[in-house]
């Protein structure tokens, strides 16, 4: 596909032209000879571009414009910060020729295989945005300079008001298309520091705009950069965005933009998938992907060594470093963060004691859940590349503790095969009761009972045989000192925690192997906390936890397992009544301390922040 070549085309009924074009084409057409007492301006010109059926496009439209290419970035793909999420953001500028093919800039690269490619194969943003952001954000000034969106091309003069969806674009030698608007995600929070960045850009419309490539070409930092074609002069950027993002229930107007020529293929389906579904998209995972992390996590590039399945739904996977350096060392209970599809995290526990050979841990397939264990069971296999953190460990062994009593249900057997070799390792007596629905699909079981036949007692809950674990009567009977730990259904947990209320401070531990949010919850209701250091009043919905609100409004809050199970986030709590949902606060901390990943205030809170 190339441009129209304007010396060559012919005026067409029902063409829209500028009036610097049509006034062009009478001039080699030698009009002004053959019509000499025609006076061209912008009065007559138009009712005789209407005797040929021109349609005169709108003064008001976007002029053509041109500029300078100020500078051209390209980047590999690298970790955003401490956030263990991959990005080709991080784009250095070049100071030589370069060329541009039809997937993009050469050296250029992305961590996704949806950014990128033929329609979206060059980024540009302006550089006068930069100093709006540095005025609306004054705290961040520093970071907002040239290439912090990830641009490849840096040029003032143009904006999303004077580009056009359609127009084509002369770079040095290269002959671009503009295909779509940029849309902003959560990675541009992280890069910047501030949860609000990627929303605020949708908001604002300074999100910059991405090119298909027509005719590679080269380029060099200074070329000229113009639009040379306009074939949708209706179309700027900035009119595509409210349609978007503010007018989203013209369905009228998004059948038309399904049908849009020269828009992305990937925008017109969004457009046909609205028209179709009655319904907007939401936007929410795209802007905000979760909350920033509170504190640094140290990542490292890991790679799949091994696969083994342990169960029917069970597999377990070791990961070992991808420079082929020992693993960071760890203690019994520790658990890993591992980024599954880049931005998505999920947390397992180490399945034995540190060794050379890696990390093992274990990943049940749940097919209510939220995708994450389906991919890692259906698309993981040996040789896989993945980022994992560093080792924590929110439910280690008392080192006070007389005797261990561990209690597990279902896969939140993990954690306790490394604690069950610490404490024969250390001579520390300990029992393991065992919940599962079929002894016979329990993974690790025969392996635990041919080890540990006195010591490992297992209860089944279904089939005839069901010998289900009497919890209040297994706690009753323990002894003086001893320390019981929980992982399992919050059922259990529940269980658990409701027969040791009268236990020591501190002899009781969860641990979750699923982080429900509080927005699972059916009575989550809106409440208002007063931060008493500043006099500020915040609003938590009943989609949103208190952590959450409390990050987003700049506040500094150390978290970590965000399941209510590690205590990492707790908040003196001065006043008001708190809905506790937590499973590591004591009795008497939950007269002062609330849990902000978790819990709730059933009326107003003063928090001591």
């Amino acid at each position: 596909m190339r441009a129209p070549d304007k010396t060559s085309s012919r005026i067409q009924t029902g063409a829209i032209v500028s009036p610097i074009w049509f006034f062009s084409e009478c001039r080699s057409r030698g009009m002004q000879r053959a019509a000499p007492t025609i006076v061209w301006n912008c009065e007559t010109w138009p009712r005789f571009a209407a005797l040929l059926g021109i349609v005169v496009m709108d003064l008001k439209q976007p002029p053509l414009v041109s500029s300078c290419l100020d500078e051209i970035r390209v980047g590999k793909v690298s970790q955003i910060g401490f956030s263990g999420i991959l990005s080709g953001i991080d784009k250095q500028s070049i100071l030589l020729a370069t060329h541009i093919g039809l997937e993009g800039i050469s050296g250029d690269r992305q961590a996704e295989s949806f950014h990128g490619g033929r329609e979206k194969a060059v980024l540009q943003y302006r550089s006068e945005h930069y100093l709006d952001w540095a005025a609306e954000f004054p705290d961040l000034a520093s970071k907002f300079r040239t290439g912090g969106f990830g641009e490849n091309f840096v040029v003032s003069g143009m904006s999303e008001d004077n580009m056009c969806i359609g127009d084509y674009v002369r770079a040095g030698s290269a002959l671009l298309q503009i295909s779509e608007s940029r849309q902003p995600c959560f990675k541009l929070n992280h890069r910047f520091g501030n949860p609000g960045i990627a929303r605020r850009a949708q908001e604002t419309g300074r999100t910059g705009w991405l090119y298909r490539v027509i005719e590679p070409g080269d380029v060099s930092p200074g070329d000229r950069i113009a639009v040379i074609e306009r074939p949708l002069p209706d179309w700027p950027i900035s009119r595509l965005q409210r349609y978007l993002y503010d007018i989203i229930d013209d369905l009228d107007m998004a059948e038309t933009l399904s049908r849009l020529p020269h828009l992305s293929l990937g925008f017109r389906a969004l457009f046909a998938k609205r028209v179709e579904s009655g319904k907007a998209e939401n936007w929410e995972s795209r802007l905000s992907n979760g909350p920033l992390a509170s504190r640094p996590t140290v990542w490292f590039e890991a790679k799949l060594a091994e696969v083994r399945a342990e169960t029917d739904d069970i597999k377990s996977f070791r990961v070992v470093r991808l420079d082929g350096k020992p693993v960071p060392t760890f203690s019994a209970g520790a658990h890993i963060n591992v980024k599954i599809r880049n931005a998505l995290t999920r947390s397992y526990s180490i399945c034995h004691l540190p060794r050379s050979d890696g990390y093992r841990f274990a990943v049940r397939k749940a097919d209510d859940g939220r995708g994450g264990s389906k991919y890692i069971h259906e698309q993981w296999r040996p040789g896989e590349r993945m980022l994992v953190s560093e080792p924590r460990n929110h439910f280690a062994l008392s080192e006070t503790a007389d005797r261990h009593l561990f209690i597990a249900g279902g896969i939140g057997i993990t954690p306790f095969l490394s604690m069950i070799e610490h404490s024969e390792y250390l001579s520390i007596p300990w029992e393991l009761h065992y919940c599962v629905r079929d002894k016979q699909r329990a993974a690790f079981a025969h392996d635990l009972l041919g080890r540990f036949p006195r010591s490992v007692f297992m209860h089944e809950t279904g089939g005839e045989s069901s010998n289900r674990l009497d919890v209040g009567m297994l706690l009753r009977h323990a002894p003086l000192g001893t320390h019981v730990y929980t992982c399992g259904p919050s059922a259990l947990m529940n269980d658990v925690r409701e027969h040791t209320s009268h236990w020591p401070d501190g002899s009781v531990h969860f641990e979750a192997f699923n982080t429900s949010q509080p927005t699972a919850f059916a009575d989550c209701l809106t409440f208002d906390v007063e931060l008493k250091r500043s006099g500020r009043l915040l609003t938590v919905p009943e989609n949103a936890t208190l952590l959450d609100v409390l990050v987003d409004a700049g506040v500094h809050v150390e978290s970590s397992c965000r399941s209510g199970t590690c205590g990492t986030c707790r908040i003196i709590c001065l006043s008001g009544e708190v809905d506790h949902r937590d499973m590591c606060l004591s009795r008497e901390g939950r007269k002062t301390s609330i849990i902000s990943c978790i819990s709730r205030g059933k009326s107003k809170l003063v928090l001591d922040l």
